[in-house]
């Protein structure tokens, strides 16, 4: 029987695991993917033509695209070749048609979860604010040791309309692997993903990494998972604090 299995999260998480998943004949995988980034290449596209990021959805593409993915990760200075051709897509079309025309080089179907150019800002218990994606994975010395109380996403973020309609049709929804606030956490907080997430029948999975992040340091699961508002039906944890195998990872989701 054929599973329909969806992917949430970042590039870098769940890019390999999107890989692994689209070798196998019993299931249909699809990604949907953050666009919120604000460092490296992502970064500095953002700054010069004022688009969402590319970086993570250009990863998750060419994780099924083939040989043409080679050229996609190939540097050009601080720029991956993919990242530039995304960019002037952009240019020359609308954000919906870029994006489309991008992901049909890739076998799995891959969304971005919004098209809105926005930030991640997280609220830490000083009541000070840290506004980036850089700034979570990269703290201010001041900063390390506070956890972060609430995210959000500046200016509001819309949901990407494809992407309710792909939560409807999926068995299951697998969010992670991951950082926690960049790349998990940050799509509930696009305007009405929360909702058609929970609308969903499908199984809901949360894959956890086991590193400890910062804004989160000392949290068990429980409160880890607090934060999604929302229930998950299966909370994968990484053994002896080793990172995911991939092959092993699509083992245990699919056998869910």
């Amino acid at each position: 029987m054929m599973q329909k299995i969806i992917l949430i999260g970042g590039g870098s998480g769940i890019s390999p695991l999107l890989a692994e998943l689209s070798k196998r004949k019993d299931v249909e995988v699809s990604a949907i993917v953050t666009v919120f980034d604000n460092g490296g290449s992502s970064g500095l596209l953002r700054q010069q033509f004022g688009i969402p990021a590319v970086g993570d959805f250009r990863k998750c593409v060419s994780a099924t695209a083939g040989l043409i993915a080679e050229f996609f990760e190939k540097r050009n200075g601080k720029h991956a070749f993919g990242n530039l051709i995304l960019a002037d897509l952009i240019r020359e079309n609308s954000l919906q048609e870029a994006f489309g025309i991008f992901a049909d080089f890739a076998e799995a179907r891959v969304l971005p979860v919004s098209f809105s150019n926005s930030q991640l800002v997280g609220k830490l218990e000083s009541g000070e604010e840290i506004r980036g994606e850089e700034k979570f994975d990269h703290p201010p010395k001041k900063f390390a040791k506070q956890k972060i109380t609430k995210i959000s996403l500046q200016p509001k973020a819309s949901l990407n309309p494809k992407v309710a309609k792909l939560l409807q049709q999926a068995d299951k929804i697998v969010v992670g692997p991951g950082s926690l606030f960049g790349s998990l956490l940050v799509h509930f907080e696009v305007s009405d993903f929360r909702q058609a997430f929970q609308k969903s029948s499908a199984k809901k999975i949360l894959v956890r990494n086991s590193t400890s992040e910062f804004g989160c340091r000392g949290e068990n699961s429980a409160e880890i998972q607090k934060r999604f508002g929302v229930m998950f039906d299966e909370v994968l944890l990484p053994q002896k604090s080793k990172r995911w195998n991939n092959r092993q990872l699509v083992q245990m989701i699919t056998a869910i």
